[in-house]
């Protein structure tokens, strides 16, 4: 299992190869993030998110990490401009060792965790395709509660008729 320490010691150690200074950029461990392994916020104060999950697998754990920090250089190096998983980001990717990739596929592991953790399930009628919440603040979720199922759209084959199944209910 890795530590927070770990990564700010990761981070230093990239910070004198890159020559910009990461230390205002808060890091902080999120129990809840199993479908987003990590994310860099830059309002109202620059932070990086990382997955309690990322901590604890060593093949996802240096490619996460790097890929937060290099969100965090391309905002130090380029202040008010935005940037995202474009040229900019993916060269500062490659300056720091990591995979210049929006995603990474879901290993079993965060797939098992992701499940366990759901509270609803969105099934489609249509082609079977199934889609995990762990909270019902999602369009998704309050549309079929509400009944305005129609207004939801399968990514996998464009229907609109779903089940909603919620943990815990039987």
């Amino acid at each position: 299992m890795h530590t927070l320490d770990e990564v700010r010691a990761e981070y230093d150690r990239l910070d004198a190869i890159c020559g910009v200074d990461t230390r205002g950029v808060a890091l902080r461990v999120s129990t809840r993030a199993v479908k987003r392994l990590g994310a860099f916020r830059l309002n109202p104060t620059p932070e990086i998110l990382i997955s309690a999950l990322v901590l604890a697998d060593d093949t996802l754990y240096l490619d996460t990490v790097r890929h937060e920090y290099a969100h965090a250089v391309v905002a130090l190096r380029h202040p008010g401009e935005r940037h995202g998983h474009d040229a900019v980001w993916k060269a500062v990717c490659r300056e720091v060792g990591c995979t210049p990739k929006a995603t990474t596929e879901m290993n079993e592991t965060q797939r098992a965790l992701r499940v366990q953790k759901a509270r609803y399930l969105v099934r489609c009628n249509g082609c079977g395709a199934e889609n995990y919440y762990l909270r019902e603040g999602g369009a998704v979720i309050r549309a079929l509660r509400s009944g305005q199922g129609g207004r939801v759209r399968c990514a996998r084959c464009g229907g609109h008729d779903f089940a909603l199944l919620i943990q815990g209910e039987t």
